[in-house]
C-alpha cells in the first residue's frame, strides 16, 4: 500500500515577517499551533517538519521535535529538492504538501483529498482556483512527479511555488482536482501568514477560540470573521504574492484540458 506522509515546511527567514513561524498564538508558537493541528488528521502514515540546514532553524527542529514530529534539515533555497529528499527519507511514495505560513490549513479538505489520492492514485491532487489565496489549503503530489519536476524543470520551478512544473506541464501528470466542503469557499478572507497585520489577526482569532485540549478549526475561524467584520479588516488591504496568482490562473488552463481519471463525473 502506498505511504502517504504530511510534510509541513517553514524557515525562519522570511523577506516580510522573519520569524514568524514562533509567533504566539494563544501562548503556543504558530508552528508548533500548525503541527498539532495537522498531527490530528486521518488518513496519513506519517508526519515530518521540514527545514533548511541555516543553523537558524535549530529552534524550529527541536519544537517539532519536542512535539512527536520527525525532522528534516535539507537545501535554503530549492525547496523542490528539499520535498524530495524529506519524502525519501521518510520513505513515503506520496507527500501532503503543508506551507508553515498557513496556521488554519483545513482538516476536512486535507482528510477529503488524501482519501481521493489513495482511492484513484493520481500524480498530483488539489483544489484549483483562488481558494489558494485564503491559505488554507494543502495538496497530495506524488514522489515520483516531484522528482520528474526537479529533474525536468528550471531553477524557477524550484522555489515555493514547488508544484509549478506540474502545472505547467499538465499533459505529463495524471492530476485530480477537487473541491472545497461547502461552506469554507470566502477568498476575501485571508488566511495566510505572511506579513505583521497577518500574525495580528491570527493572534485576534485564536486568543477568542483558543480552549485548552482542542483544536481550532478552519470553519470555527471564518464564522468568527462573519460575525466580526473588523477582524477581517486587519489584514485585508495586503496583496499576495505574483506566484500564488500566476498558479491559481494556470488552474483554468489546467481544467480545461484535463483528462478524465478514473471515478471522475462525466
Amino acid at each position: 500500500m502506498s505511504r502517504i506522509v504530511a510534510v509541513v515546511t517553514a524557515r525562519m527567514a522570511s523577506a516580510r515577517y522573519p520569524g514568524k513561524a514562533l509567533a504566539p498564538l494563544a501562548g503556543r508558537p504558530l508552528l508548533a499551533v500548525l503541527l498539532r493541528r495537522i498531527g490530528t488528521a486521518r488518513g496519513l502514515d506519517g508526519f515530518v517538519f521540514a527545514t533548511s540546514k541555516n543553523p537558524e532553524n535549530v529552534p524550529l527542529l527541536e519544537l517539532a521535535r519536542g512535539v512527536g514530529w520527525e525532522t528534516f534539515a535539507g537545501d535554503e533555497d530549492d525547496v523542490l529538492r528539499r520535498h524530495v529528499e524529506c519524502a525519501q527519507q521518510a520513505g513515503a511514495d506520496h507527500v501532503v504538501r503543508i506551507t508553515g505560513d498557513n496556521p488554519l490549513t483545513d482538516l476536512e479538505t486535507l482528510e477529503t483529498l488524501v482519501a481521493l489520492h489513495r482511492r484513484e492514485e493520481p500524480d498530483y491532487t488539489y483544489v484549483p482556483g483562488d481558494a489558494l489565496l485564503m491559505g488554507i489549503l494543502s495538496e497530495v503530489i506524488s514522489v515520483t512527479a516531484l522528482t520528474r519536476a526537479w529533474d525536468r524543470g528550471e531553477p524557477r520551478h524550484r522555489s515555493e511555488l514547488v508544484t509549478l512544473y506540474i502545472k505547467e506541464h499538465p499533459e505529463e501528470f495524471r492530476i485530480l482536482s477537487a473541491a472545497l466542503p461547502e461552506g469554507l469557499y470566502r477568498p476575501e478572507y485571508r488566511l495566510t501568514v505572511d506579513e505583521a497585520e497577518d500574525v495580528a489577526l491570527m493572534q485576534a482569532l485564536f486568543e477568542r477560540l483558543h480552549a485548552p485540549g482542542r483544536v481550532v478549526s478552519t470553519r470555527e475561524a471564518i464564522r468568527l470573521l462573519d460575525r466580526e467584520p473588523s477582524l477581517a479588516r486587519l489584514n485585508a488591504h495586503l496583496r499576495h504574492r505574483a506566484a500564488n496568482f500566476r498558479s491559481v490562473a494556470l488552474d483554468a488552463t489546467i481544467q480545461a484540458g484535463r483528462r478524465t481519471l478514473p471515478g471522475d463525473p462525466p
